[in-house]
């Protein structure tokens, strides 16, 4: 008698295996075996993942020790020597002193000096000297050296006199190479001066 049963219906077809059977049935997997290889396999991928992300995290990361941040220095600045510009002294003048101080030391008030600067107009000489004769014909003098041509036309002079003569008033002479000059008083823009002339010499 035909069974009612039909083909269709039925769990396993002749000659068909299930897929799950058959993985259960070439490696002796039960049911319960295949779950936990499952979440043992889903875990170990997780793990892979997360060790991934961590190893590219660090790809923009700076490595090895920050370098040290350039100072820049300056070159040093030169300064630029610029010579003062020196008056000519007016015509007719041949030499002038020009008094920076005449009396006590302002510095220690123990020294009676007198400095300043000579300065001669035209001319080349040997020896310029700044002399001061006082009444008892005592005499001081400085001699600066050679002036004019590739010389100096100005240099300073200072000169000490005794303490007597404070307070006195000596005269003050010019020698140019031997040659003594007289020289009178003037006074402009705060200064004080002597001034010697060519139509005042002292020797003739």
């Amino acid at each position: 008698m035909p069974s009612n049963t039909n083909p269709c219906h039925e769990k396993n077809p002749p000659g068909v295996a299930r897929t799950g059977n058959l993985l259960n049935a070439m490696f002796n997997y039960s049911p319960e075996q295949r779950v936990v290889m499952n979440l043992k396999t889903i875990g170990l991928f997780h793990l892979l993942i997360l060790a991934a992300l961590v190893a590219f995290s660090g790809c923009t990361a700076t490595t090895g020790p920050t370098p040290a941040a350039a100072v820049m220095t300056p070159e040093p600045l030169t300064p630029v020597k610029t010579t003062t510009p020196i008056t000519p002294l007016p015509v007719g003048e041949i030499a002038r002193i020009k008094v920076d101080h005449f009396g006590m030391d302002p510095t220690t008030a123990t020294v009676y000096e007198f400095v300043g600067k000579v300065q001669i107009n035209n001319g080349m000489y040997q020896s310029v000297q700044v002399i001061l004769l006082y009444p008892d014909s005592q005499e001081y003098s400085f001699d600066v050296g050679g002036m004019g041509g590739s010389n100096q036309t100005i240099k300073e002079f200072s000169l000490f006199p005794a303490d007597r003569y404070k307070g006195t008033n000596p005269e003050k002479i010019i020698s140019l190479d031997g040659k003594r000059y007289a020289t009178a008083y003037k006074y402009e823009n705060g200064l004080i001066a002597w001034v010697a002339t060519s139509d005042n010499p002292l020797n003739k």
